[in-house]
């Protein structure tokens, strides 16, 4: 039996192992193919560059990999609600046929020094990785990771958005036609 091909718009590992758990949860048999794709949005996206980012990742992988019959993207945001600001994980996937499940992973505050250099566009896993002296954060436990003292992962966090991007996939009678933003 041939497992689902899905295509990942990363190679990063967090991202990569992020949609391997769920899609092997959700479907078994799987096949992931991690594959270097623009997301199309700077560095360190805010707000809307979020999702436009990760559809982007998710579009272009399934153009990249011509067997595969999901495309996942994922890009990290800081997003404003409500007069805070917010890390959160947009997950967008993309079947061959079109049909589009848009989610995001659980959002973190994240202290206001790091906010001040992301709005200026620095991104998220530089600043971690300047403030622990340490190179790669974000391949690794991310600032999430930092933050929990090792309790929450990235790829975790990122696990998460991946199953609420799928709920249009997994309960497809209960959804219309969504094509993205």
């Amino acid at each position: 039996m041939r497992g689902v091909v899905v295509a990942v718009g990363s190679e990063n590992p967090v991202k990569v192992e992020a949609v391997r758990r769920a899609f092997t949860r959700a479907y078994g048999s799987v096949e992931v193919v991690p594959v270097a794709v623009s997301s199309g949005v700077p560095p360190q996206p805010v707000n809307d560059e979020g999702p436009m980012g990760a559809l982007n990742r998710a579009q272009g992988s399934l153009r990249e990999v011509s067997r595969a019959e999901f495309g996942v993207g994922i890009e990290g945001a800081l997003v404003e609600l409500y007069g805070q600001t917010f890390c959160t994980g947009f997950v967008a996937i993309v079947r061959r046929d079109g049909l589009t499940g848009l989610g995001t992973s659980g959002w973190f505050q994240c202290p206001d020094y790091v906010v001040e250099k992301m709005l200026e566009g620095v991104e998220l896993g530089k600043l971690i990785d300047e403030r622990v002296g340490r190179i790669g954060v974000k391949r690794a436990e991310g600032a999430i990771g930092i933050f929990t003292r090792g309790l929450v992962s990235r790829t975790d966090l990122y696990e998460h958005g991946v199953y609420m991007a799928l709920a249009p996939f997994l309960a497809e009678g209960l959804w219309s036609r969504s094509k993205g933003l």
